[in-house]
């Protein structure tokens, strides 16, 4: 009797949302959802909910999810407005936040968010930073 432990019905086979990563590292590291709440700072409830997709995380909890994990679930970026918004979510940073630390104004954060312009100059070399 040396074969794998079967895996639970609840171990999830495919990721498709931050829920089915959450759920794998919890059943992986043996927690319950109440010990995932209190590492993440939310309620048992909410991790519930994000493990059934009932519910996505705001942006706020996601360093502490990233923390959890050990890795960003989240697809790479394919554009820099794409980048801009996975460095500012997983800070957990508003636009207005986030615009502040890079010293612009945040309608300008907004734009380079969604493509409308590019930065350049020393604005670039903040980002780059």
């Amino acid at each position: 009797m040396r074969g794998q432990k079967p895996r639970s019905p609840a171990y999830p086979s495919d990721f498709r949302t931050l829920g089915d990563h959450l759920r794998r590292r919890r059943l992986d590291l043996g927690l319950l959802q109440r010990d995932v709440a209190d590492r993440i700072g939310v309620d048992t409830a909410t991790v519930t909910n994000w493990e059934r997709d009932h519910a996505a995380p705001e942006f706020r909890w996601l360093p502490a999810i990233v923390g959890f994990l050990g890795y960003d679930p989240r697809p790479q970026p394919a554009t820099l407005g794409q980048a801009l918004i996975r460095c500012r979510e997983g800070q957990g940073l508003s636009q207005r936040a986030f615009a502040a630390q890079l010293g612009i104004d945040p309608s300008t954060l907004a734009k380079w968010e969604r493509g409308q312009r590019v930065p350049a100059g020393p604005y670039r070399l903040r980002i780059d930073s």
